[in-house]
């Protein structure tokens, strides 16, 4: 082949190869920010508590972006090779194709808690998480780039009974972090939330903040029967909620490509009862343009 055809073939091919790779570019890649912030809980001293938090930014913003706080379950943010758990890599890089920054909260680690998932733990829901969560969110209302009235809080299973309490009139986070210069969350999700129901929360509980609750309806570990009963009672009362119950579904129907199994290293020691968790493919989709839906009518992008 004479040279002049040989380097058009391989301009050719480069060129060939630079549409496929612009073809199959979907959305930049997350940046991830190792951050540390104070929590509005304190210590035996008074001083704010040090937590970490991990930053994901849109690569391609253009201007201040909405946020949403993420709130891992009870066992923690990270697998056991110290990595961010797939769940919340996924729901992050999901947000960030969409315009939105994600601070994931680490509550556990950052104050050396283990594994709360058998209960008992000195991390509580109603308490330090929910106070993690307004330090998290008066953090990212100083940070430039955010937008401070558009936050959104969100939450997995402990974290998502932590997203009730923070939002909830009960919320000690929210009186200790009342400031009428900073607005509150403007939306918030939980995913099968512990302490969803009317003796964990009370009677009259109520939020102005509007709030999507999903659950699987054979999910034995955060059930959702005391769930839907609350969230039908608070409706008529005039609550913002979405709910929503997944038939067939069990606990961490929302990650991917998690097997379904028998969890008996999490058997509730008072109730005996073993949780199954596992992906469910319809729910998990279904949750996706829910909560996608839902943040582009409260935060926008």
């Amino acid at each position: 082949m004479p040279a002049s055809r040989r380097t058009l073939a391989r301009l050719a091919l480069m060129l060939g190869c630079l549409s496929a790779a612009l073809a199959g570019h979907v959305a930049p890649a997350s940046a991830q920010e190792k951050v540390g912030l104070p929590s509005l809980d304190t210590d035996s001293h008074g001083a704010p508590v040090m937590i970490d938090a991990y930053l994901f930014r849109p690569a391609d913003a253009s201007g201040p972006t909405p946020a949403v706080v993420f709130m891992h379950g009870c066992n923690g943010m990270f697998t056991r090779k110290g990595k961010i758990d797939a769940r919340e890599l996924d729901w992050a890089r999901r947000f960030n194709a969409q315009g939105y920054a994600v601070l994931a909260v680490d509550s556990f680690s950052s104050r050396g808690q283990g594994s709360e998932c058998t209960g008992g733990g000195a991390v509580r829901p109603s308490v330090e998480r929910a106070r993690d969560a307004y330090g998290a969110l008066r953090y990212l209302q100083r940070l430039p780039g955010i937008r401070a009235d558009r936050v959104a809080l969100m939450g997995w299973s402990h974290g998502g009974g932590t997203v009730l309490f923070s939002v909830g009139p009960g919320s000690p986070a929210r009186a200790q972090g009342a400031d009428t210069s900073a607005p509150d969350f403007a939306a918030a999700v939980a995913f099968y939330p512990g302490w969803c129901n009317v003796k964990a929360q009370g009677a009259n509980w109520s939020t102005r903040i509007p709030l999507l609750v999903l659950t699987g309806a054979d999910d034995v570990w955060t059930k959702a029967a005391p769930c839907e009963a609350f969230m039908k009672d608070i409706t008529a009362n005039g609550v913002p909620v979405d709910f929503h119950v997944y038939p067939g579904a069990v606990h961490d129907f929302d990650y991917p490509n998690l097997p379904r199994r028998e969890r008996p290293e999490f058997t509730n020691p008072r109730t005996h009862v073993v949780p199954i968790t596992g992906t469910q493919p319809e729910a998990r989709e279904d949750a996706i343009a829910r909560v996608t839906a839902f943040l582009s009518k409260t935060l926008g992008s």
